[in-house]
């Protein structure tokens, strides 16, 4: 196996896709894909043809991620990783075949590229110098999870389901209070973008009036900051 490729990929829209990573998607031998419906669609849009692909998703890679290292070891291929945008690794799969090919001292080359909450929160307005990541907000044990972000400084991203959001704000809004600023950036790069800036009070009464849609990135100022209007 000559090394691992990890191949950021548009978040939605295709035309964000970097001149390398075409280089890269055409290079490579296989396409390891969380999901290969969405690499054959990308491959299509950009005429690239004849590659192989191989299923590593979050229900299968710990079952099949030792046979996909020793068929592209036998066969000394270069190896892509993707997934269905962004960032592989970035809350989702893409952990465990980097860590592996390091244990194996196979090379890994990270290429640049989309990162939703690197966008959501330079589109915030909130400060970015200093935050914090935490990927997909808890679906469990939220009121004690929350307690650690009461006297947090730094700014907080967050990704979260739509269907979920309303639930969340409310509990945001309860715990760290109405007034502390917040930011919904929704459907990046897509038609229905969307950047809402406003108080924890009222992004939950707005979208407990108006429920939803796409892929939601929560950004949430830290205790200091504050503003005298929106």
């Amino acid at each position: 196996m000559q090394g691992l490729w990890v191949i950021p990929t548009p978040l939605g829209n295709l035309r964000d896709i970097t001149l390398r990573a075409l280089d890269v998607l055409n290079e490579v031998d296989v396409l390891w894909c969380e999901d290969t419906r969405t690499v054959r669609k990308l491959l299509s849009h950009f005429s690239i043809q004849k590659k192989l692909l191989r299923s590593l998703h979050i229900g299968n890679e710990h079952r099949v991620l030792e046979r996909l290292f020793q068929e592209a070891k036998h066969r000394n291929w270069k190896v892509g990783l993707v997934t269905e945008g962004g960032m592989p690794g970035i809350s989702d799969p893409g952990f465990l075949p980097i860590r592996e090919a390091h244990r194996r001292h196979i090379p890994v080359y990270v290429l640049p590229g989309p990162t939703a909450f690197a966008a959501a929160v330079v589109a915030s307005g909130l400060p970015m110098e200093r935050f914090i990541f935490e990927g997909f907000f808890p679906r469990r044990q939220q009121q004690a999870y929350i307690q650690a972000f009461l006297r947090e400084e730094r700014t907080v991203i967050w990704y979260e389901s739509p269907h979920r959001l309303v639930r969340t704000l409310k509990l945001l809004k309860e715990s760290l209070g109405e007034h502390r600023w917040g930011c919904i950036v929704r459907e990046l790069t897509k038609i229905h973008e969307e950047v809402r800036r406003d108080t924890l009070g009222a992004l939950h009464a707005h979208y407990a009036s108006n429920p939803p849609r796409g892929e939601v990135v929560l950004v949430v100022a830290g205790a200091a900051y504050t503003e005298a209007s929106p």
